[in-house]
C-alpha cells in the first residue's frame, strides 16, 4: 500500500486533510456541509511551492480567478488542476491578450468578423496571426475567461445548455474534433448571468463528478448557439486530457494554416 503525505488544517468544524496525490472519496468541510470530492486539493503553501512563487502571489492568482479554490472552514484549499494549468503558462514569453483581443483572434480564425474591435486592433491582430502557431495562440488567448467547474443533476443538464453558449466538445461539437461525446456540458456565460445559472440549475462547486464546466467572462461576444470553432478548439487545447488537448491544438493549427493560405492569396 502506498501512503500519501498529508497536510493537516485546523478548521472551526473539524480537521481537513489534503494530500499531494489524488484524494478519493474525501470531504472538504464548508462550515455547515461536507462537499464530496475526489480532486487533489492543496494548501496555499503547497501551491506556492509547486509554482515557485510566494504564498502572497498564490492569493493574488486566486483572487484574479486564475487558481480555483474551495472553502474549507475559515480558509480555502486550491485545486491541483488549476495549479497545473497555471504552471503550464507561467514564465512564457509575451503578454497574454485582453479578452477582446483573444476572442477577436479566435473569431477571425473561424472566418467570422470581430465588430467589437477597432480598425487598428484588427490590423494588429492580422499581423500577429501571420507569425502564430497553435501552442503560442493557446497561451496568448488564455485570459479570455475564467473557468469554473460544477456538479449538476442529470435532469438539469439540458437547462444548463439553454443558458450558455456551448463550447469545447459538448454534445454534437465532439464530432468536429473526432472525439467521443461526454456527459460534461461546457460553455460560456457572462459574469452577470452566472448566479442565475447556478440558482436555476442548482450547480454545486467542489462536488464530484464534474458535469458542468463554465467559462465566465464579461467580454463574451454577442451571439447565440455554440461558440465558433476556434474558441472550441482553444478550450480543448487547455484541457488536462491529452486526447482533448491534442485535438484542440491540431484544429487550431489547421485554422491558422488556412488563415495564412487565404492571406497569401489576397
Amino acid at each position: 500500500m502506498t501512503t500519501c503525505r498529508r497536510t493537516r488544517i485546523e478548521t472551526p468544524c473539524c480537521p481537513v486533510y489534503t494530500e499531494l496525490f489524488p484524494i478519493w472519496n474525501s470531504s472538504v468541510y464548508n462550515r455547515n456541509m461536507a462537499i464530496r470530492t475526489n480532486r487533489t486539493l492543496l494548501t496555499r503553501r503547497e501551491a506556492a511551492r509547486r509554482l515557485g512563487v510566494s504564498e502572497r502571489r498564490v492569493s493574488a492568482l486566486r483572487a484574479a480567478g486564475r487558481l480555483e479554490s474551495l472553502s474549507a472552514g475559515g480558509g480555502s484549499l486550491i485545486t491541483e488542476d488549476s495549479v497545473r494549468r497555471q504552471a503550464q503558462w507561467q514564465g512564457a514569453d509575451g503578454r497574454p491578450y485582453s479578452p477582446d483581443m483573444a476572442f477577436g483572434a479566435l473569431y477571425m480564425l473561424s472566418g467570422l468578423d470581430a465588430p467589437w474591435l477597432g480598425r487598428q486592433q484588427r490590423y494588429r491582430l492580422r499581423g500577429y496571426l501571420r507569425q502564430m502557431d497553435a501552442e503560442n495562440l493557446t497561451r496568448l488567448a488564455r485570459r479570455r475567461a475564467t473557468t469554473v467547474e460544477y456538479w449538476c443533476r442529470d435532469s438539469n443538464l439540458a437547462e444548463v445548455e439553454t443558458l450558455i453558449r456551448p463550447s469545447a466538445a459538448t454534445g454534437a461539437l465532439a464530432a468536429s474534433f473526432q472525439l467521443t461525446a461526454t456527459d460534461v456540458v461546457e460553455g460560456y456565460v457572462t459574469a452577470d448571468a452566472l448566479n442565475d445559472a447556478i440558482r436555476q440549475c442548482r450547480l454545486k462547486q467542489g462536488a464530484t463528478p464534474v458535469r458542468v464546466r463554465l467559462h465566465v467572462t464579461d467580454g463574451l461576444p454577442a451571439g447565440e448557439g455554440p461558440m465558433p470553432l476556434g474558441v472550441c478548439a482553444a478550450d480543448l487545447a487547455e484541457s488536462n486530457d491529452p486526447r482533448e488537448r491534442r485535438a484542440g491544438l491540431e484544429t487550431l493549427q489547421q485554422l491558422i494554416d488556412e488563415y495564412h493560405r487565404k492571406e497569401h492569396q489576397a
